[in-house]
């Protein structure tokens, strides 16, 4: 059984990783990829188990947040460790963002939107496996996210579970500024899906959330800050694209996570 300190070490483990691999490559996005590292670690790593990487489906509708994976299929035995320094690399076989040419990986929605309405279609037509979604909170502006619920609520696909990166922050600012969601669970519980909201940094919060019981299709509304694990960039939203590459502050970050 993983304790909450074994979670935390994986939690470490993943933030260092993702941080060596990306700023060494200088490709993507680095915020995004950080803030999701707790929610992935407790659906591959916690206990109770409620999902099975060797059966079931984890599908990225939020791209960017995408290479999370990577250090946690290392350690799962999915891809070799080596494969992490080859990052957007000729030589390797990890992309940008994750997809099906990776062991381990599946759909990833390029554009936003579009990776909840497949995972309902297989979800649909597959009801022996879960499927898990992680979008984007400003993802969530996408009209295709609603016609999806629709759809996910009328067929009642409780093997289905969303779970929303609910950062705060979408490329150019603040959500709740931009375009207003809230209130998010009221929103997704009038399509009657059963909205549960927790500190997606707590790994007591997100395991039980997973395991509970399901009669009605589900989303989780997971408050995290983005960039967590590096102070100086957490929750700031010029970092959506941008993170320092120069060894010095690379060697600060990573030490921030020892």
């Amino acid at each position: 059984m993983s304790t909450v300190d074994s979670l935390e070490e994986i939690s470490k483990y993943v933030r260092r990783e993702v941080i060596k691999f990306k700023t060494a490559s200088g490709h993507g996005h680095l915020a995004s990829t950080l803030s999701v590292v707790d929610i992935l670690v407790a659906l591959y790593f916690g206990t109770p188990r409620y999902f099975n990487p060797q059966n079931d489906i984890l599908v990225f509708g939020k791209a960017h947040g995408g290479p999370a994976i990577y250090p946690i299929l290392s350690r799962l035995g999915f891809i070799d460790e080596s494969e992490l320094s080859k990052y957007c690399l000729p030589n390797g076989i990890l992309r940008l963002h994750p997809d099906q040419s990776i062991p381990g990986c599946d759909f990833v929605g390029g554009s936003l939107g579009n990776a909840l309405g497949y995972a309902a279609g297989r979800a649909f037509s597959e009801r022996d496996r879960q499927f898990v979604v992680i979008l984007g909170d400003a993802e969530l502006y996408e009209g295709s996210i609603w016609e999806a619920l629709l759809f996910i609520s009328h067929n009642k696909l409780n093997n289905l579970l969303m779970i929303v990166d609910r950062n705060g922050l979408g490329t150019i600012g603040f959500t709740e500024e931009l375009l207003a969601l809230e209130p998010i669970n009221q929103k997704f519980s009038t399509f009657g899906i059963s909205a549960i909201t927790v500190d997606g940094h707590n790994f007591r919060d997100l395991t039980s959330a997973y395991s509970s019981s399901r009669s009605q299709p589900t989303c989780i509304i997971a408050n995290t800050i983005k960039a967590r694990g590096v102070s100086f960039m957490e929750g700031k939203p010029e970092y959506h694209t941008k993170y320092p590459t120069d060894s010095n502050t690379v060697e600060m970050m990573l030490k921030g996570l020892e």
